[in-house]
């Protein structure tokens, strides 16, 4: 007789399905404890599965309820806070909670004075990493782009090579005719924007390490950015600055070095006794073909036309540094310890 394959296949699950059946049936039927037999199973599981185990087994069992709260309670209060969260949730409407829960707001509140200690060292730390790695990287960037700017401005003006006498021409009768081609060729828009790019770009790490904290500690996501709004930049080459162009045009070579060594000399040297830097204008980049420093300039070993321009980098570069990034820093600065006290007060309200 040929027997019907689809029969056997559907016979066969209707008896896989009684048989799981039956077998979740035992797994949830409530067995009959004795106070030992129920104490060492509890003994054998995690505080959650215990609290469980509990749940399941108390209404058959006269003594659980005693036993729990007596024996398994006050041993609770070594769980961590995630643990006791869920048990506070397992044990609800039973005789233990309100201990339990005693517990979970001990808890919380030791976790929440971890957090809030962690969050503002890790605030710190991201200020510190932007004053002691972020800005000087920005103004190695500012000055690497300063030495190519005013070199071709000086170039184009000058006729390609630098020459004093050409300059002299353009340079006129008046300076401000100077000022005026300068500014003409160099933005400071491109200065302000490549500030911005670095600091933005530095603010959207902290952003992804608050968003990645804040899953890790509530399972929730944490959308907040910074964002930076530039100052205005306001710088402009000094009057000391354009008294070495003049000189320079008037090819008053020994002048300007002389000019160099009381401009720059001595407020270096004074700089480096208290840990500055002893350079005029070095920031360790291949750009330069030569490094200008004190001794150079005492000795004479600077041409006029690197003296000149350099005196226009460091000129633009030192009020950039000292004026302008201090202003970015300020914003930084609040806009790190606001995202810091958000995140915090995130924290604390999804615990």
């Amino acid at each position: 007789m040929k027997i019907n394959s689809n029969f056997v296949i559907i016979s066969f699950m209707v008896s896989a399905f009684l048989i799981q059946s039956c077998s979740n049936q035992d797994d949830n039927k409530v067995v009959p404890l004795t106070e030992q037999s129920a104490m060492d199973s509890i003994i054998e599981k995690s505080p959650i599965d215990g609290a469980k185990f509990y749940i399941t087994n108390r209404s058959g069992n006269a003594f659980f309820d005693r036993l729990y709260n007596d024996s398994i309670v006050p041993a609770l209060r070594f769980c961590n806070y995630y643990e006791l969260k869920e048990i506070c949730g397992i044990l609800k409407n039973t005789i233990c909670y309100n201990r339990v829960y005693e517990f979970f707001k001990e808890k919380k509140e030791e976790y929440v004075s971890s957090v809030t200690l962690e969050l503002k060292q890790n605030c710190e730390i991201e200020k510190a990493i932007f004053e002691k790695i972020i800005m000087p990287a920005i103004v190695m960037g500012v000055d690497s782009m300063l030495d190519e700017d005013i070199g071709a401005v000086f170039s184009k003006y000058a006729g390609g090579l630098l020459n004093y006498r050409k300059l002299h021409f353009l340079f006129g009768r008046d300076r401000n005719d100077f000022k005026d081609m300068f500014w003409e060729k160099l933005d400071t828009a491109k200065y302000q924007e490549h500030i911005r790019t670095y600091i933005q770009a530095y603010l959207d790490t902290i952003n992804l390490k608050q968003k990645e904290y804040c899953l890790q500690i509530v399972n929730k996501e944490f959308n907040n950015k910074m964002i930076l709004e530039n100052p205005m930049m306001k710088i402009g080459l000094t009057s000391s600055t354009l008294k070495h162009i003049q000189k320079y045009t008037l090819g008053q070579k020994d002048e300007i070095l002389e000019e160099a060594v009381k401009d720059y000399v001595v407020p270096l040297a004074l700089a480096g006794v208290s840990g500055g830097v002893s350079t005029l204008y070095d920031i360790g980049s291949t750009v330069y073909d030569i490094k200008v420093t004190i001794d150079d300039i005492k000795k004479q070993n600077v041409n006029p036309d690197d003296m000149v321009k350099y005196v226009c980098a460091h000129d633009l570069s030192f009020q950039i540094e000292n004026y302008y990034m201090p202003q970015c820093k300020d914003i930084v600065m609040g806009l790190i310890d606001d995202s810091n006290e958000k995140l915090l007060n995130y924290i604390i309200s999804n615990l």
